[in-house]
């Protein structure tokens, strides 16, 4: 079974940083603790399309996996698309749309659908999703926040639904 999650959230950061940080594939293992080791193994550029082949080591509890995945960062399109060449899933597919707020601060759309190989792994992941979601989104944030100025106002209410042009 596909396991879903997509969320909409604001990052109080200019579209162009969030863009950045997402697409700075090489560094993911400098702030993402279950990550142990990414390399690239090919990079291809066209126009304001850079397409990545990457591959990771990842930790998770008691399992240890490697798996190969196609990043596509367009710039023109503040969007980065991850897609599964090779490992122990039977899908992954994630998503990051950025969208800039009024304020200047970001809006992203977020999206990620996977299933395991492992029917083990796959119920361990699955009913931990919402914790491991969180927990990857909140790496990315801090590091944005570590990086990255904030813009945008301080008063946005995360429970709030909002509209990336309001």
């Amino acid at each position: 079974m596909i396991t879903r999650h997509s969320e909409r959230l604001l990052v109080r950061h200019a579209p162009d940083d969030v863009f950045a940080l997402v697409s700075d594939v090489e560094r993911y293992p400098e702030f993402i603790p279950y990550l142990t080791t990414l390399r690239i193994l090919s990079r291809e550029t066209a126009g304001p399309q850079r397409v990545f082949v990457a591959e990771a080591v990842a930790r998770y509890k008691f399992a240890r996996e490697r798996f190969v995945t196609r990043v596509t960062a367009d710039a023109s399109a503040l969007r980065v698309s991850v897609n599964l060449v090779e490992g122990p899933f039977h899908i992954l597919r994630n998503v990051w749309q950025m969208s800039e707020m009024n304020d200047g601060s970001t809006a992203i759309d977020f999206e990620l659908d996977f299933q395991f190989n492992n029917i083990v792994l796959d119920m361990l992941i699955r009913a931990n999703k919402q914790r491991a979601v969180r927990k990857m989104i909140e790496y990315f944030v801090k590091e944005a926040d570590r990086r990255y100025p904030v813009t945008g106002t301080t008063d946005y209410d995360p429970s709030r639904p909002f509209d990336a042009r309001e």
